[in-house]
Formats: structure tokens, C-alpha cells, sequence
């Protein structure tokens, strides 16, 4: 199982309009990928005006057939002459599930979600949020950071494992990161939980147990897309 964290700068104010254009190619052109998406969102904090999609796939060779053989179809040239212009930078990087049953509720450890199972959330998604927390660390800091969740007994801790809905560490692009997803229902319970987070013993611990490896981190909170098939994770209505 393979990850891709790919991520979309646009030009500035042009949110709307990549979801406009993914209104108007229709359902089927972009199935290849869809059928491996796991979520599209754009940026509401941190770096403005990017789209953030994750896809989850069954190797590398599966990522190339279904994305590299979408280009050469003549049925898409308009999407793809609408989309790009407003694309100013995109990258890349893949993913593997950590290595603990407990960040690995959907994918990794015996679980496998696709978009074809359903929804995994029942609020709307125009009111849902995702926190994206990325750790990144110096050499060797990943495999630290999986024996100090074990260490500090995170999974039995309520505020570090609320919401939390996949954990993954980078293999290719910048390395030594560990990103953690975390959806709530609506910014007001996202909220509650930071500020649970910061009283939270264990959580504080880790981090202080991490310190002299890690090099940067950041959170940053998306916006599922307003676009049914690119946010499967909610319910389409």
C-alpha cells in the first residue's frame, strides 16, 4: 500500500475556481484515480490558496498505470487546458502507514478503505474539518517517534487519539515526517480539542521526549472539496 500526499499551489483567489473545473469534466474522466482517492481539501490555514489530496494505492506501478494513462486521453484536453493554468507549483510525495494498529484505523494493519466502501463520516462536508499535523524530524526520528506513542501510552489517551483517523511517515519527497490526520465535525469541535491537547499530560510528553530529533512541526487545518467525487470520505448529499 503506497500513499501519495500530492499538493496543488494555485494562483491566488483561483479555489474556486479548480473546483469549478472539476464540476464541469464530468464523472467518469478522472475514475482511474478517483476510485484511489481518499480526500481532496483545500487549505484554510497556513499556506493559502493550495489543494491537498491524498490517494491511496496498491503499489508504485499502480500509481503510474491509473495517473500517467489519464494524459494521453483526448476526452480530458479540456479539463486539463482549463486546470493547469492555474496551477503554479505541485509536488509530490509518498507515504507508508505507521507501523501502530492504533494510527492505522482505515489503512495498514489488516485495514483497507476505498471510496467504494462508503463514507467513513457522517457530517456534511461543508462543515467538516481535517487537521493535518506534520512532524518532521532528523534522521532516525521516525522510528523514535512510533516507540515514544508506545512509551507514553498515547493510544489510551483521549485527547491525543480524538478524531485521529490515519498516521503516516514519508518514503519518498521530504523525508523523516510523520503526518497525522484528525477530522471533527465542525471547527467548534476542533477547537475543543486543542484545547484538550494542551492540558493533555501524555501529549506533552511525547513531544518533549521528541524534541532533540525533531526539526519542525505544523499543523494545518483543510477544507473538504465542496466537490462530491473528490470527497469521499462524507457523505455525497
Amino acid at each position: 500500500m503506497l500513499i501519495e500526499h500530492r499538493v496543488y499551489t494555485l494562483q491566488l483567489a483561483a479555489t474556486d475556481l479548480f473546483w469549478d473545473a472539476q464540476r464541469e469534466r464530468g464523472d467518469d474522466g478522472l475514475q482511474p484515480i478517483l476510485d484511489r482517492l481518499i480526500g481532496s481539501f483545500s487549505t484554510s490555514s497556513g499556506s493559502l490558496d493550495q489543494i491537498v489530496s491524498l490517494y491511496r494505492y496498491d503499489s508504485f506501478d499502480d500509481w503510474q498505470t491509473r495517473l500517467l494513462g489519464l494524459y494521453g486521453r483526448a476526452g480530458l484536453k479540456a479539463y486539463f487546458d482549463c486546470v493547469r493554468p492555474l496551477i503554479l507549483h505541485q509536488e509530490s510525495k509518498f507515504l507508508v502507514p505507521a507501523p501502530l494498529p492504533e494510527l492505522t484505523p482505515h489503512w495498514g494493519s489488516g485495514h483497507d478503505w476505498l471510496a467504494s466502501q462508503g463514507p467513513l463520516f457522517n457530517a456534511p462536508r461543508h462543515t467538516g474539518i481535517v487537521e493535518e499535523t506534520t512532524l518532521s524530524f532528523a534522521a532516525g526520528g521516525v522510528p523514535a517517534c512510533w516507540n515514544a506513542f508506545r512509551q507514553h501510552a498515547l493510544a489510551e489517551d483521549p485527547a491525543a487519539m480524538e478524531g485521529l483517523f490515519g498516521g503516516f511517515s514519508s518514503v519518498v519527497g521530504a523525508l523523516n515526517q510523520v503526518l497525522l490526520y484528525r477530522y471533527f465535525p465542525d471547527v467548534e469541535g476542533w477547537s475543543s480539542h486543542r484545547a484538550a491537547l494542551q492540558e493533555s499530560a501524555r501529549w506533552i510528553g511525547f513531544l518533549r521526549s521528541l524534541a532533540p530529533l525533531t526539526v519542525g512541526s505544523n499543523s494545518r487545518l483543510l477544507n473538504p472539496s465542496p466537490v462530491a467525487d473528490m470527497s469521499p470520505l462524507f457523505p455525497r448529499a
